[in-house]
């Protein structure tokens, strides 16, 4: 008789899968603003369902259906004395492995940009592995009222463009 691994039937499940995932993931998603003071923004959001997020500096943190992937979440934190965009990216790194035991953090790349309003900003991509499952992290990062506001689309395997609207849709008032 045959053995199969565990591996290969998690492998066979998720073959079968994917044309699903990806099916679900095509349908248009019904947006809303979300407005934050104190730094003011705003960001076109999705209407998923909104969580609790493990961090404190979170403002939002939203996914299409508990326990899914993808997510968005926006976090506000202190401006550090001396940091520049730069820094962003790594501390973003360390974020990961210490808060979500995040392991084989890789920043794929980080550069800066200009939002659709023109206001210098910071994006990045990072690969990260969460216990067996690969993920992706793009965020995009802007200074304000001394504070750092980074709005991230996180999902399985990489973030596409559909994904990235989001934290790019991110507008200083």
């Amino acid at each position: 008789m045959i053995k199969i691994s565990k591996g290969t039937v998690l492998l066979f499940i998720f073959i079968i899968a994917s044309p699903m995932m990806l099916a679900s993931c095509a349908k248009a998603v019904e947006t809303e603003l979300f407005v934050h003071k104190s730094p003011d923004f705003t960001l076109t959001v999705p209407k998923w369902i909104d969580q609790k997020s493990k961090n404190p500096n979170s403002v939002l943190w939203r996914v299409p259906k508990p326990g899914l992937s993808p997510a968005l979440e926006v976090t506000v934190t202190d401006l550090p004395a001396g940091w520049t965009y730069k820094d962003t990216a790594p501390a973003f790194k360390k974020g990961l492995e210490r808060q979500w035991n995040g392991t084989d953090v890789i920043i794929v790349y980080d550069k800066e940009f200009k939002l659709t309003d023109g206001t210098p900003a910071y994006e990045f991509e990072v690969k990260w592995n969460y216990e067996m499952w690969p993920g992706r992290s793009y965020a995009v990062v802007v200074f304000k009222d001394k504070k750092v506001i980074w709005a991230c689309a996180t999902d399985v395997f990489w973030v596409g463009d559909k994904l990235k609207q989001y934290p790019r849709s991110l507008t200083l008032k």
